[in-house]
């Protein structure tokens, strides 16, 4: 390792203000470390002395002395290429940046610049497009950098690596993530690299997910090369040259080291982290800002032992609920965000009022629907809701036991799955000529054995052995089976008999569903003897149960917008800012000051889109007017429709297109803001988005993302991200690591 270019440890430079945050998904100013981080905001023990911090800009080869032994990675949420698509990324400037510099001639040359400067032997990159990326990155390929690209979505992520030091050897398109491995060339060490960008908004049961399967497919790599060992040991005639070539594999594979990078559109005690560098997340856990939303149905966990987040070692902190060091300006020692941008959501949105009324459940809205459905309930009113209860109370003792809310759920899952359930019914006795309202018993017990051996007949041969208790699906079984299901003995089984059969497979498949809802129904009441409910707190989940129908769920800043009842109340948390600028746009474009025609609309499309037919407002406001053509009303655009487009561009992180499109049509919020405010931690939002954990390989340095001066062109000057010399919104992490595993681990931040 070379240390001419490290920084040194104590820097002179001016106290940068450290911005405080509002906008989702989190608010560091505010948050507070939880209990369950109490030990993470202990340093590690030597960590800046082990792990040095290395200067920005500088080639990361630069620093290595052996690059036969280390490896070099960088990992890049460019902000989508505005090349061809993507229009609206300009949109995401400050308005004092000049418009060429959004333009994707002059992006283009700044992310090329970052990426040749960087020279790392792996590159990682999200929000790829998959359109113009041939010619977006044909660079990369003059640079001597071999590639995958992810396959699907808009949002691509993308793996460089240069083809003198690394050859692909597997690669996976999973769901948000792009999971490669790559086999050194000088040492045959095999390097897992899970290249993210995932979700973003009120997903983390979804993000949760993504990195999971990713880190699964790692596991699929490891367990093919452990049946191709098996195969040739066990062949007829093992050849001994194949078998130590597969042994070689799987001992390459199994000891390779994990990389998992990338924009992880989350910080703090997620369940990311959790899974990462605990190995599990129990279905009982929780994220903080989601104290109330169940991540996983069932255990999560990984077999590769703990990862440790780099920047969390170098710098000795960690983003476990708010934790970001002692200092309060962004200098060298502080873990550096990765996301700087105006902070915009203190102009727009006012906080998340502490909520009224029942809370929401968690049923999902095809099962609350269900219930709504078999209880039939319309208008959710006191006359429904007592005979819904009565319904429910089979032994009219006046109270719901645990078996009533079991019994109420089952006819729930039976009546969703109804249509499913009909079909095939009707598939079962499909084939048997005109008589094929009834089977006999060897027919029945052809179909069942067609059933075990079809893999879409999978779940229901499970629920099926679930519900009789059949564990072989042998003849003598199948034989019992049907004389317990021909309820009139007649020695054929009707369509009655065998939609009841479908029924019990159906409740055995989905069983732990309905066990964990039903415990969902006395969550809140344990302090009642036997699990019971009075009608008051069966009414009382029936109207949290409304909720779920009426609208999406809740963080502790972000709230999901999936119906009018939802836009209303996102409308409700408009800042007098905010409502006093789109006013404004109305009186400007609405020629009666009561309404706007049709060509007033398009009038203040072009304005802030330049063009008609693309982006969210066009599609908000032709849904608008086409709805109001279907009732016979007039195709006009009240105020508050307004308002309610433009809460839906809020609910999908849409701060700086309000914004811009507000400035472009003379309203300029964000002047009339920075009158009012004049605190210089209020300006910024940070996030601490991106990352590279790493397991089985050993980190040997951390590089800055900002040279002091870039970092005092931020803080100080306010040029927050992206800018005229930065093309994204996000910044890169880079690091160095060795192929030697540590000899002993350092415990993990937890």
């Amino acid at each position: 390792m070379k240390f001419q270019h490290l920084l040194p440890v104590i820097v002179s430079i001016a106290v940068l203000p450290r911005a405080a945050s509002f906008s989702p998904p989190t608010n560091t100013a505010n948050r507070k470390r939880s209990a369950s981080c109490s030990l993470s905001t202990q340093p590690l023990a030597s960590s800046t002395e082990s792990v040095p911090i290395l200067t920005a800009r500088q080639p990361l080869p630069s620093f290595v002395e052996d690059a036969n032994e280390s490896f070099s990675i960088l990992s890049w949420n460019i902000l989508l290429p505005n090349s061809q698509d993507n229009w609206w990324c300009h949109k995401q400037y400050s308005s004092n940046v000049d418009m060429d510099k959004r333009q994707w001639k002059h992006r283009h040359s700044l992310i090329k610049d970052r990426l040749l400067q960087s020279a790392a032997d792996i590159i990682c990159i999200q929000e790829a497009d998959g359109d113009t990326f041939a010619q977006d990155f044909a660079f990369m390929k003059e640079a001597g950098y071999d590639h995958v690209l992810h396959k699907k979505f808009r949002f691509r992520c993308a793996t460089f690596f240069k083809d003198h030091k690394f050859v692909l050897d597997q690669a996976s398109h999973k769901d948000r993530t792009l999971v490669t491995a790559l086999r050194c060339k000088s040492t045959d060490s095999v390097l897992h690299i899970v290249n993210c960008h995932l979700s973003g908004g009120t997903a983390p049961e979804r993000r949760l997910r993504q990195v999971h399967d990713g880190l699964n497919q790692v596991r699929k790599y490891i367990s093919a090369c452990e049946i191709d060992l098996t195969k040739q040991m066990k062949g007829n005639r093992p050849s001994k040259k194949l078998v130590e070539k597969a042994q070689s594999r799987l001992h390459n594979f199994r000891n390779g080291g994990i990389l998992v990078v990338g924009d992880f559109n989350s910080d703090g005690n997620t369940a990311v982290r959790k899974l990462l560098v605990e190995g599990c997340v129990d279905k009982e856990w929780r994220e903080p800002q989601y104290p109330s939303l169940p991540l996983t149905s069932t255990r999560r966990e990984h077999s590769f032992g703990s990862f440790t987040d780099a920047a969390e070692l170098a710098y000795g902190v960690n983003v476990c609920d708010g934790d970001y060091g002692d200092a309060n300006s962004m200098t060298f020692g502080t873990r550096p965000a990765t996301y700087v941008v105006p902070n915009l959501a203190s102009l727009l949105l006012l906080p998340v009022a502490e909520q009224k009324g029942p809370p929401r459940t968690q049923f999902g809205q095809q099962i609350a629907r269900g219930v709504a459905a078999t209880l039939n309930l319309n208008d959710w009113c006191a006359q429904e809701l007592d005979l819904a209860f009565d319904q429910v109370d089979k032994d009219g003792n006046g109270v719901i036991d645990g078996e009533e809310i079991s019994a109420l759920l089952e006819d729930v899952y039976v009546s969703t799955y109804g249509q499913q359930i009909q079909q095939e019914r009707n598939n079962f006795f499909r084939g048997f000529g005109k008589s094929s309202e009834e089977l006999t018993k060897d027919q029945f017990i052809s179909r069942l054995m067609v059933l075990q051996q079809d893999n879409e007949g999978e779940r229901k041969a499970f629920g099926l052995a679930m519900g009789f208790n059949l564990r072989k699906l042998s003849d003598l079984e199948m034989g019992e089976l049907f004389d317990k299901i021909d309820l009139d003995g007649n020695g054929f089984l009707d369509e009655d008999e065998y939609q009841e059969l479908l029924k019990t497979a159906y409740l055995s498949i989905y069983g732990e569903e309905i066990d964990m809802k039903r415990n969902e129904f006395f969550t809140s009441f344990q302090n009642n003897a036997g699990n019971e409910l009075t009608k008051e707190q069966f009414t009382e989940r029936l109207l949290a149960l409304h909720q779920e129908l009426e609208g999406g769920r809740k963080g502790s800043e972000l709230a999901e917008v999936k119906t009018d009842a939802d836009v209303q109340k996102m409308i409700e948390r408009f800042t007098p800012l905010l409502r006093n600028a789109i006013d404004e746009v109305f009186r400007k474009f609405s020629a009666n000051g009561v309404t706007m025609t049709q060509e007033e609309v398009n009038q203040f499309l072009r304005k802030t889109n330049d063009v008609l037919g693309r982006g969210g407002m066009f599609r908000s406001t032709s849904a608008i007017f086409e709805r109001k053509v279907l009732d016979g009303i007039p195709a006009e655009l009240s105020l508050d429709d307004l308002y309610g487009v433009f809460a839906r561009e809020l609910a999908e992180g849409k701060w700086w297109q309000v914004v811009y499109d507000l400035d472009v049509c003379g309203c300029s919020i964000r002047s009339q803001h920075l009158v009012e405010k004049s605190n210089q931690r209020d300006q910024f939002y940070q996030g601490w988005l991106d990352y590279i954990y790493f397991n089985k390989i050993t980190c040997k340095g951390v590089q800055e993302a900002l040279t002091e001066i870039e970092r005092q062109n931020i803080y100080n000057d306010g040029n927050a991200l992206p800018n005229e010399w930065h093309p994204s919104d996000h910044l890169p992490v880079a690091a160095i690591f060795s192929w030697n595993q540590p000899s002993a681990a350092p415990l993990p931040l937890l």
